[in-house]
């Protein structure tokens, strides 16, 4: 499935405005929210006139004003302050028909910055309109007294409380709690946006480590849809490759062995000694041949997956060469479960072990555990290799320089074939020279968790 274009609604960009879009709704939504269920608060400023009935113990209109009152206490020890207090004074006083010596009021706060206009404007009334016609309003917390007929003081109050403060607060605490309502929505949404992209680098990370993976599920937006189908193509294409690669080298080493027979049968006539010396030729070839043919079937039969204790296994296979009388030695073995096909991890150990016994004295075995990996090390005490025959020793046919004689010298296929082997497993395999010496090969396989 081809797609010309991302014309289709399901992109990443579309995502990617439906979660602005979906933030900023619910951002709004919960600020218009804010905004209608609680407004700023409004203490109702007190005229003087009021602040005259409630000395009095007469009521006023105004509900929720937050006054308190007692009656019948001691001289208050308060008294004007400002030139505010002292005009509210005077009013009280005109109010009360009281002298100005029975009446006294202090402010308990400064007034803000906005309402500083208030005692000027206040001085101007009462010299344009007199002392019977002008008005002060109190906005703020305040305590007023008036001497009783008994010589007793009658004092109302009102704490000077700011309520703008404590409704910023709670106004805050509000945001705080949608915003952390709002995170779980927008995680789900990051999650729908980036999970398709996610499982389609893991499956591109499996596509080039494990070399056969299954098909890459095609979902999410159009872009992903789009590379998953082309990352599938392209993996179908590799495999038919390989496939016709080695199909091609398994079906050229298969043929070769009917000429080599005939030519055997024919040498049958030929001298002693010349016959002797083809023979060693045709060994050789037949040899080549059959690890041509080892690395084709390795390449192309299907991979078996199975739970394998991968301890036993390297035991299994350390104790078969030691009873076939080959130097091979387990030195350690941890319990290590692996998902595999053990006929090619049989074959992947075995190599790895003719290798150190062919080019050293012994081949030492190490099974170690390690987090989620098992590491394999086989050691030989070997002559080693040289760098640049460590960067191509897995390549297939590659031979080493010290390895092309009929003694020692493979096919150069023992490695590839290991290195098969492991990618097939979602490994990874490396060689290394000692520092005491020889040669050691790593493979590292992931395990299945405990």
């Amino acid at each position: 499935m081809r797609f010309a274009g991302f014309r289709a609604a399901d992109t990443i960009r579309s995502r990617t405005i439906l979660l602005l879009l979906g933030i900023a709704v619910l951002v709004t939504a919960v600020n218009v929210s804010i905004i209608l269920s609680r407004a700023p608060p409004r203490e109702a400023p007190l005229q003087t006139f009021e602040i005259a009935r409630l000395l009095r113990g007469q009521p006023i209109a105004k509900e929720n004003s937050n006054v308190n009152t007692v009656a019948n206490v001691a001289t208050p020890k308060f008294q004007a302050r400002t030139r505010m207090d002292q005009l509210v004074q005077i009013a009280l006083a005109r109010d009360l028909s009281a002298s100005i010596e029975d009446v006294r009021f202090e402010g308990m706060a400064q007034l803000p910055n906005h309402l500083s206009f208030l005692p000027a404007e206040t001085e101007r009334a009462l010299r344009l309109y007199g002392p019977q016609k002008f008005e002060v309003a109190v906005p703020h917390g305040f305590k007023a007294a008036v001497m009783l007929p008994s010589g007793r003081w009658h004092v109302v109050w009102r704490e000077d409380r700011d309520e703008v403060a404590d409704w910023r607060t709670a106004v805050i605490l509000r945001f705080i709690i949608s915003m952390a309502l709002m995170l779980p929505i927008g995680w789900l949404f990051a999650r729908w946006l980036t999970e398709p992209i996610q499982a389609f680098g893991a499956a591109a990370e499996r596509l080039g480590r494990e070399r056969r993976v299954e098909q890459i599920d095609v979902r999410g937006p159009a872009e992903i849809r789009y590379a998953a189908h082309a990352l599938n193509d392209m993996q179908a294409r590799i495999r038919g490759y390989v496939l016709e690669r080695t199909s091609v080298v398994g079906a050229i080493a298969h043929d070769l062995r009917t000429p080599l027979s005939r030519l055997k049968f024919r040498l049958a006539l030929a001298s002693d000694e010349l016959r002797s010396m083809a023979d060693n030729e045709i060994d050789e070839m037949e040899q080549m041949i059959t690890a041509a043919l080892e690395f084709a079937e390795a390449e192309a039969r299907p991979q078996v997956r199975e739970h394998l204790d991968l301890a036993l296994l390297v035991e299994g296979v350390v104790d078969d060469l030691a009873d076939c009388g080959e130097p091979v030695l387990l030195t350690r073995c941890d319990n290590a479960t692996v998902i595999g096909d053990p006929l090619l991890l049989k074959r992947m150990l075995r190599n790895l072990i003719n290798n150190a016994i062919t080019y050293g004295r012994q081949s030492l075995v190490s099974m170690a555990r390690r987090g989620s990996c098992a590491i394999i090390t086989v050691d030989d005490d070997g002559p080693g290799l040289k760098p640049g025959d460590i960067a191509r020793a897995f390549e297939p046919f590659y031979r080493a320089e010290g390895s092309r004689n009929r003694e020692t010298g493979g096919m150069g296929l023992g490695l590839a074939i290991v290195k098969a082997a492991v990618m097939l497993h979602g490994g990874e395999v490396d060689l290394g020279n000692r520092a005491g010496g020889g040669l050691r090969a790593t493979v590292r396989l992931p395990i299945e968790p405990a």
